[in-house]
């Protein structure tokens, strides 16, 4: 139901945007995320190793004027945490797959051939599962993550980027640069202030080929 509502989301922000729009552009994005999550509690906040994992998705661009156009997205993200040094006492990374959209307000700059451009605005991500990877003295070893009733599975966050775009043939290579944090806690105890909270830090590197339709 609610990857149902992502949808959803996604497809009204589309149709409020067609009638401003004076050009429309789509394409894949594929790229790599490094994450961590950082917790926070009455007593300090502390902040695990970085995993590495992937992006890919689709991009809708809706050119609103020369410089300005609004960029919604639909992604599958890989985000979550590690501990531990692949030593002699092992470690354990954590992955969460997150089906996203991004809302991305973007200002570009340049000239036809080569534009450079900052991105911001909000994401909303569903966890659809991941899994738990030990490694130990050379052995590696998965586990599917079981979901309790205390985990949150719907997440909101923000995004913030910069990249560079280039003609290439008759569409752009676009390399984005972001940064991605979580504003909701991975369990529910960010409703309670006295309890540990859990959130998504994901910086990403991607490519997508834009064109336009």
């Amino acid at each position: 139901m609610k990857i149902k509502f992502l949808l959803a989301i996604l497809f009204v922000v589309g149709l409020g945007f067609t009638s401003m729009a004076q050009g429309i552009s789509v394409g894949p994005r594929v790229g790599a995320t490094f994450a961590k999550v950082k917790f926070s509690s009455d007593e300090g906040s502390m902040e695990f190793k970085n995993t590495t994992g992937f992006q890919v998705g689709a991009v809708v661009n809706y050119n609103i004027n020369e410089m300005f156009s609004i960029q919604p997205e639909l992604l599958l993200v890989q985000k979550g945490f590690k501990v531990g040094d692949n030593d002699e006492d092992g470690s354990m990374s954590v992955k969460y797959n997150y089906l996203e959209v991004p809302i991305l307000a973007k200002v570009s700059f340049g000239t036809e051939a080569f534009r450079g451009f900052a991105t911001a605005g909000p994401t909303l991500g569903y966890l659809t599962g991941g899994k738990y990877i030990y490694e130990f003295d050379g052995e590696k070893e998965t586990e599917d993550i079981e979901f309790e009733d205390e985990d949150r599975r719907f997440e909101a966050g923000m995004s913030i980027g910069v990249g560079a775009a280039y003609k290439v043939g008759a569409g752009e290579l676009n390399l984005d640069v972001r940064y991605g944090f979580g504003l909701t806690s991975l369990n529910d105890s960010d409703a309670d202030a006295d309890e540990a909270t859990a959130k998504n830090r994901v910086f990403g590197v991607s490519l997508a080929y834009i064109f336009s339709l």
